[in-house]
């Protein structure tokens, strides 16, 4: 059907996984430092805290809140690049492998390293974060697979009419 059209699935392919090896040395950077890694910070993030609710921000707004959405936006780019490597009828296997993968995280942080705190209210953080993430894949893969299907169709019309000549 779309001979003669070149395939876009290497170098797309290619991207994906440079993608996920630099995100993966990031996050690994991230959740296998040895302290928490916000500790350096820890005294500017609770006086901006404090400065944000003298000026009227609501008190739920708080340091916790702050680390869950950071969590979950740390685990989005995991959910994008996991729905993106599998195959798109396999969509459903990526949306376990983020919990998977934080729940393996918060394992080792938690027998291996003395200073970092395992919970579980950051897997379900982070479980949110790549939930959104896969489902942003399945929805970008949609867009291109129509995409690509105009694209495709219009080549062959074209074909079709020159060699109808």
């Amino acid at each position: 059907m779309n001979s003669g059209l070149p395939s876009t699935s290497g170098p797309r392919h290619a991207v994906i996984a440079l993608l996920a090896i630099g995100y993966g040395a990031f996050l690994a950077f991230v959740v296998f430092w040895p302290s928490p890694i916000d500790r350096p910070v820890a005294g500017i993030l609770n006086r901006a805290i404090a400065e944000l609710h003298e000026r009227g921000v609501p008190s739920f707004i708080d340091y916790g809140l702050i680390e869950a959405c950071a969590n979950v936006a740390l685990f989005v780019p995991v959910g994008l690049l996991f729905g993106l490597m599998v195959p798109l009828r396999w969509w459903p296997i990526a949306l376990l492998l983020g919990p998977a993968l934080s729940a393996s995280i918060e394992f080792a942080q938690r027998y291996l390293l003395e200073e970092r705190y395992a919970t579980v209210n950051d897997v379900i953080a982070n479980s949110i974060g790549a939930t959104v993430g896969v489902l942003a894949a399945v929805l970008l893969r949609a867009v291109v697979a129509a995409r690509d299907e105009r694209v495709i169709d219009r080549h062959e019309a074209r074909r079709a009419a020159a060699s109808a000549r």
